[in-house]
């Protein structure tokens, strides 16, 4: 188990305590240690052969050699900054979100909702995600417009709802 697993310490443990004999803790310790030295040697743990094979992202110990020159602020600055929606949103604004990014989510949220501890201070409310695959069918059905009457009202262009596309949060 030692050369397949890894798992010296715990292995030493529990032959220790099966044995109770503690004259054959250190031939333990050398035996195991020779054991992993070996499967080190040959080949990866079952573990992280089973991490490979499910296609599992792994944070190795030691980093590639070409991340070891790589700030944290060279990734965040890297990274695309956050596009989110409003509850409530122009068609037009949705279609250039989608042609602007490559995101595959967007946090759906409210902002302007009165805090429920702080008087004259309003939140940010975050009501869920909604999927760019779910925009796109959205938009290919033109399920937006149904609401044709209540769009002339606010101002005459079209707006999605995106509470009718999602589940109901849960009361816990």
């Amino acid at each position: 188990m030692s050369g397949s697993m890894r798992m010296t310490v715990s292995l030493c443990v529990i032959f220790l305590e099966l044995t109770n004999n503690l004259l054959l803790l250190p031939i333990t310790m050398f035996v195991l240690l020779i054991a992993k030295t070996v499967g080190d040697a040959f080949n990866l743990s079952i573990y992280e052969i089973i991490l490979e094979l499910k296609g599992l992202p792994f944070l190795e110990a030691n980093p590639e050699p070409w991340m070891r020159n790589i700030t944290v602020g060279e990734l965040a600055a890297a990274k695309p900054c956050l596009v989110s929606l409003q509850v409530v949103e122009k068609v037009s604004r949705v279609v250039d979100v989608l042609r602007s990014t490559s995101h595959n989510g967007f946090p759906v949220v409210d902002e302007g909702v009165p805090s429920p501890t702080r008087t004259n201070a309003a939140v940010t409310e975050v009501h869920g995600l909604v999927l760019r695959s779910h925009i796109i069918a959205v938009l290919k059905k033109k399920w937006f417009l149904e609401r044709e009457e209540e769009d002339r009202r606010m101002g005459g262009e079209r707006q999605v709802h995106f509470g009718r596309f999602s589940r109901e949060r849960s009361q816990n």
